[in-house]
C-alpha cells in the first residue's frame, strides 16, 4: 500500500510539473498571433534556451521565418516562457517610441537587497499600481534624468582629457609591442584601453591594464563577463522561470566582482570628498546625487537612492567596456582585411589633424568616414544581438485582432542582429562596407533598421562616450601604425554561443606595424 503511495504521489509531482511547463503552450493560439509550436519543457529552440548556438542566429532565423510567411511578429518559447519577436521595423518604431509606455522595461533580472549592483539603470524597471506608475517605478525616470547631462557634448568636451591620456598610453603601448614583433592579440589590447578609460571616467581611478598584465581592475573585467556553468544556468533560470531566480541563492554577480568595484567606487568617493577634488567625470555627479545637490530637479522626490550609486558606476564599466573594446578591435580586423578601406580612413585621419593640429575633441567631429566604419562594425557585431523589452502594462499589439492584447509580464524581444543582416536594407549584408552609412544611403533606408545602442526613451545613454573612446583610440592607431592579418587571425569572425554579450570567438590576432 505504501508502495502505491509513493508511486501515486511521484506520479502527481511529475503531471504537476509537466502540467506547469506546457500551460503556456496556447499563449500566441489565444490571442490569433503566429507563432512556433514549442516543445515542451525546452520551448522552441533547444538551441536558444541552452546556448549551444550565439543567440543573434538563432533569432535571425526567427526572423526570417517571421518575414518569409508575411509576419510583423513571430510568437516563440523559451521553456515555458512566452516570447515576442518583432520582426517589422516599423512596429519597432512603435514599440520603442510611440507605445513606449506599454514596453518601458528591459525585462532584465535585478535584487537590490542581495545584488545591489545589479539595481541599475539598465535593470530599474517601471512598476505600475492599478495603471498608474508607482513611486520605485519613477525611479530609472529620475536617474537617467539626473545622469544625462554627463554624456552632454559639453561634458563629452570636459572629459576628453581622460581619455586622450589613456590613448597616450596606449600608444606608448603598441609601439613597445612592435619592437617585439607586432603581432597583438587586439581583442585583449583594446579591453585593457577601455577598462583604463572607464577605470579613469567612472571609477577615477588609473587601471593601469595596460602598464600591469596583472592588474585588479583587469582582472575583475574578465571575471564580470567569464559564464560558467552555474552562471550560465542562474542566467537561463531569470530569462524562463524568473520567479525561481528571486529564491535561488546564485549569485549573477562574482562576489569577488561585487566587492571589488563597491570598495573602489565607496573609497573614492570618499577621498575625493575628503580632498575637494573635482575632475568633472561620472563619478563627480553621482557625488552631487549622493549628497543631494541635484543635476535636475530640486525637491524630495529627487532624491535617488544613496546604496545603488556604485551600480550606476559598475554599469557604465559593463556598457562602455564591452561595446567600445569588442567594437573597436573588430573594427580593426575589418581593416586589416580590408586594406583600401583601411587606407581611405588614413587618409582622411591624416587630412583631419593637419587641419587641427593634433588628436582633439573638434578633431574627432570631422572624422566622417571612420564614424561610418564605425557603425559599420557595429552593425555587423551589434553589442546585443537583440534589445529585450517587457510589456508593463496590457499592450494591444496595433492593427492586429482585438484578441491580440500582450498582457503585463509579456517578454518582447527586437532582434537586431537580424535586422542589421537584413538584405531589404543592407545587400550582400555580410561584407564590410562603410559607405552604407553615408548620408545619402542613411536616408535611403528606415531609421530603425539600424539599433546598436537602442532607440527612444530608452537609448544608450553612454553612446557619445562611446563613439569618442572608438575614435580616439582608432585615431591614433590609424595615425601611427598599419594592421594586417596575422597567421593567427580567424576570419570571417565567429561568435560566442555561451556569451551574454557580443563576442567573438578565439579573439582578434593582427599584425601591426609602425608607418
Amino acid at each position: 500500500m505504501a508502495a502505491f503511495e509513493i508511486l501515486a504521489a511521484a506520479v502527481a509531482v511529475v503531471l504537476a510539473i509537466y502540467y506547469y511547463m506546457t500551460s503556456t503552450a496556447d499563449f500566441f493560439a489565444k490571442r490569433n498571433i503566429p507563432y512556433l509550436e514549442p516543445t515542451p519543457f525546452i520551448g522552441s529552440s533547444a538551441d536558444a534556451l541552452l546556448s549551444r548556438r550565439w543567440r543573434g542566429k538563432v533569432w535571425q532565423d526567427w526572423y526570417n521565418y517571421a518575414k518569409t510567411n508575411g509576419h510583423k511578429f513571430l510568437g516563440v518559447f523559451l521553456g515555458r516562457r512566452p516570447v515576442l519577436v518583432v520582426c517589422d521595423v516599423d512596429m519597432v518604431k512603435t514599440i520603442l517610441v510611440k507605445d513606449f509606455q506599454y514596453v518601458m522595461d528591459h525585462g532584465t533580472f535585478f535584487d537590490r537587497q542581495r545584488e545591489p549592483l545589479t539595481a541599475n539603470l539598465f535593470n530599474l524597471q517601471a512598476i505600475y499600481y492599478r495603471h498608474i506608475l508607482t513611486t520605485q517605478g519613477h525611479e530609472w525616470k529620475k536617474l537617467r534624468g539626473k545622469l544625462s547631462p554627463t554624456f552632454t557634448s559639453g561634458k563629452m568636451k570636459s572629459m576628453f582629457y581622460l581619455v586622450h591620456a589613456c590613448t597616450d598610453e596606449l600608444d606608448r603601448y603598441l609601439e613597445a609591442q612592435v619592437q617585439k614583433g607586432g603581432e597583438l592579440e587586439m581583442a585583449e589590447v583594446m579591453a585593457k584601453f577601455s577598462t583604463d578609460v572607464i577605470g579613469s571616467c567612472a571609477f577615477g581611478v588609473e587601471a593601469n591594464s595596460l602598464k600591469d598584465p596583472d592588474a585588479e581592475f583587469r582582472t575583475m573585467g574578465r571575471k564580470v563577463f567569464e559564464v560558467g556553468r552555474i552562471r550560465a544556468a542562474a542566467m537561463m533560470i531569470a530569462e524562463t522561470l524568473p520567479w525561481l531566480r528571486r529564491v535561488l541563492p546564485i549569485p549573477l554577480v562574482n562576489p569577488q566582482v561585487r566587492d571589488f568595484f563597491t570598495r573602489t567606487f565607496n573609497e573614492n568617493v570618499e577621498n575625493r570628498e575628503k580632498n575637494h577634488i573635482v575632475r568633472h567625470d561620472f563619478i563627480d555627479l553621482l557625488i552631487q546625487m549622493k549628497n543631494n545637490k541635484s543635476a535636475g530637479n530640486e525637491g524630495p522626490d529627487a532624491d535617488i537612492d544613496e546604496a545603488i550609486l556604485p551600480a550606476q558606476a559598475f554599469v557604465f564599466f559593463l556598457a562602455g567596456f564591452e561595446t567600445s573594446s569588442a567594437a573597436t578591435s573588430t573594427c580593426l580586423m575589418e581593416l586589416a582585411y580590408h586594406p583600401d578601406i583601411q587606407e581611405k580612413m588614413r587618409e582622411e585621419v591624416d587630412r583631419v589633424l593637419a587641419k587641427h593640429g593634433g588628436i582633439t575633441y573638434e578633431s574627432l567631429q570631422d572624422m566622417t568616414y571612420m564614424e561610418q566604419c564605425i557603425e559599420e562594425t557595429m552593425r555587423l557585431y551589434p553589442a546585443l544581438a537583440g534589445l529585450p523589452r517587457v510589456v508593463t502594462r496590457d499592450y494591444q499589439l496595433p492593427g492586429e485582432s482585438p484578441k491580440a492584447v500582450l498582457p503585463a509580464g509579456t517578454r518582447v524581444i527586437i532582434p537586431t542582429y537580424a535586422i542589421h543582416c537584413d538584405p531589404e536594407f543592407y545587400p550582400e549584408p555580410e561584407r564590410f562596407d562603410p559607405d552604407r552609412f553615408s548620408e545619402e544611403n542613411k536616408r535611403s533606408r528606415p531609421h530603425y533598421a539600424y539599433l546598436p545602442f537602442g532607440e527612444g526613451p530608452r537609448i544608450c545613454i553612454g553612446l557619445r562616450f562611446a563613439m569618442m573612446q572608438m575614435k580616439t583610440s582608432l585615431a591614433m592607431i590609424i595615425k601611427s601604425y598599419r594592421v594586417s592579418p596575422s597567421p593567427k587571425s580567424n576570419y570571417p569572425l565567429q561568435f560566442e554561443p555561451k556569451s551574454f554579450v557580443t563576442r567573438v570567438m578565439g579573439g582578434n590576432c593582427l599584425k601591426i606595424t609602425k608607418r
